[in-house]
């Protein structure tokens, strides 16, 4: 290889380098600068980003749930449990109707936010649960049911 080819396959392996260092890393577990986690709703899709989140057990959690909606209203509820248990809550909602949809004093419901307005954000503060998978969701009327819910790894 001749010393000009040389240089041009060693200009693009620099410019390569520097592109990916750019980017950064990828994935995203819902953190933000301050080491909580933020999670929103995917504007008018009935969906969370980011739909996983992962925690340590026991550790105090502080999270922001920002409804990125232009008119829908959401709110971040987790379970102390999967599907079934989603589904219980979400039905129990039903019942208790606005302004919240989220049954107060239930055991099934670790942590909730208030049914947040477009564009409305809240922060919350909760302990995490013993390590294992823990569905959120949303209570409004039919969002679960559209497939509004995540979940939480806690290891």
């Amino acid at each position: 290889m001749n010393s000009r080819t040389r240089l041009w396959v060693g200009g693009l392996l620099v410019a390569g380098a520097l592109l990916i260092a750019a980017c950064g890393g990828g994935g995203s577990s819902g953190g933000d600068s301050s080491g909580g986690l933020t999670v929103s709703s995917d504007g008018e899709n009935l969906a969370y980003k980011p739909a996983s989140l992962s925690v340590a057990a026991g550790s105090s959690v502080s999270l922001t749930f920002v409804n990125e909606s232009a008119a829908q209203q959401h709110n971040w509820v987790l379970v102390a449990g999967g599907d079934d248990v989603a589904m219980a809550v979400d039905e129990a909602a039903l019942d208790v109707g606005p302004p919240n949809y989220v049954p107060q004093g239930d055991a099934n419901i670790v942590a909730a936010t208030d049914m947040l307005a477009p564009g409305g954000k809240a922060t919350i503060t909760f302990t995490a649960p013993a390590a294992g998978t823990y569905v959120f969701l949303c209570t409004y009327p039919a969002h679960y049911a559209g497939g509004m819910k995540g979940t939480l790894t806690v290891n």
